[in-house]
């Protein structure tokens, strides 16, 4: 699968480039709310060994570029080698849950990659117990609607937990007394390391990671040299681009027919935006909500508990309201009989409204006021 697919749609028929997807760096972030995260570790090993180099671009793809490494070693298999553990950062790599930490061990005269584990936060510890020889892990996690705690991750004789967010016999509430910091939390992106080639360090060709995902030197439209010229448009460009790469490759053909549609519909909104006053905000909110559409679509966000409202005449069809209060901003996925929409929180006098270029959805104590497609419908929550 290639990134093609984006740019096919914004180019028409411009020819395919090939680019390799992230094959586990599913969780694609807003570049706008990056910064979330939070000073580098201490126990930070300089460089990294090619052969973890090479594992990182197999594991994560296109992801390497743009993205930065918090990193430590520690002994965790008492064999008196130090395994190297590495916390990723990056808009196309992380999401709302947080970002990838990796475990490397030592073996022979190379390095193996033990384990993956997704939307974990820092601080991330060695605990004070060990599982089946291994120390137990310790890492925060956080955001996607679930409790903020630290978890206690066990090795199960082959790996840690893939996902910590996911109820396990080898996840437990954490014992803090006795382990030892490997990652502290950190203040800003640019405190993790650059990988070699993304920073201006080596030859290695991994790419500076500031492009957007189109050829800038074929941009004509304003929207387009916008991107080009703004590093942060640009990299919200890459994260939606790979998103709806992602979602392409495992959607069924009816929503891979939709969702085309759909990101036509949201070119020509984002070029729109390039012509008008704010162009830059216009166009920077334009990817926001493409990329929280597309996160949803791709079943990146914890879907919330949905609300049941029953529309007068629609009494045997009720509207489910999703509320994402996690999204930037607040989102909510509207389903009304064999319809369906996502709408954006808009500024409300009373109650909250949320809309799109489509639907307005309006509640206040429980009563809803909805306009869909033209249609008005007065609701209420039973």
């Amino acid at each position: 699968m290639d990134r093609t697919l984006f740019g096919e749609i914004e180019r028409g028929d411009r020819e395919a480039r090939n680019c390799s997807l992230a094959r586990r760096g599913r969780a694609l972030v807003s570049a706008v709310g990056l910064l979330m995260f939070g000073a580098v570790a201490q126990a930070a090993v300089e460089g990294l060994p090619p052969d973890v180099l090479k594992s990182i671009r197999e594991e994560i793809g296109d992801s390497v570029q743009g993205t930065r490494y918090l990193s430590a070693d520690i002994d965790l298999n008492t064999d008196h080698r130090s395994e190297l553990i590495l916390y990723l950062v990056g808009p196309m790599v992380c999401g709302t849950g947080g970002c990838p930490t990796l475990v490397f061990t030592p073996e022979g005269d190379h390095h193996r990659l033990v384990s993956s584990i997704s939307v974990t936060r820092p601080p991330i510890r060695a605990a004070a117990a060990n599982t089946n020889g291994w120390r137990n892990l310790i890492v925060h996690i956080a955001g996607g609607g679930g409790p903020s705690k630290n978890v206690e991750l066990l090795f199960d004789g082959r790996s840690y937990p893939e996902n910590p967010t996911v109820s396990s016999p080898h996840i437990q509430a954490a014992k803090l007394a006795g382990s030892q910091l490997l990652i502290p939390d950190f203040d800003a992106f640019e405190d993790a390391k650059p990988f070699p080639g993304d920073g201006g360090t080596s030859d290695s060709g991994l790419g500076s990671g500031t492009q957007p995902s189109f050829d800038c030197g074929k941009a004509t439209l304003a929207a387009e040299k916008l991107v080009c010229g703004d590093p942060e448009l640009a990299s919200a460009d890459r994260a939606l681009a790979m998103a709806f790469a992602t979602g392409m490759k495992q959607w069924p053909a009816e929503d891979q027919t939709r969702e085309r549609a759909a990101q036509r519909r949201w070119l020509m909104e984002r070029n729109a935006c390039a012509k008008g006053p704010n162009a830059k905000d216009c166009v920077r909110l334009s990817y926001q909500r493409r990329l929280i559409e597309l996160q949803i679509r791709n079943g990146e966000l914890e879907a919330p508990h949905p609300v049941s409202y029953r529309c007068k005449g629609h009494e045997d069809e009720p509207l489910q309201v999703s509320f994402y209060q996690q999204t930037d901003p607040p989102s909510a996925v509207l389903t009304f009989g064999d319809r369906q929409e996502i709408v954006f929180a808009t500024q409300s006098g009373s109650g909250a409204r949320y809309s799109n270029a489509r639907v307005d959805f309006w509640e206040h104590h429980g009563a809803a006021a909805v306009t869909w497609s033209g249609e008005s419908y007065t609701c209420d929550a039973p």
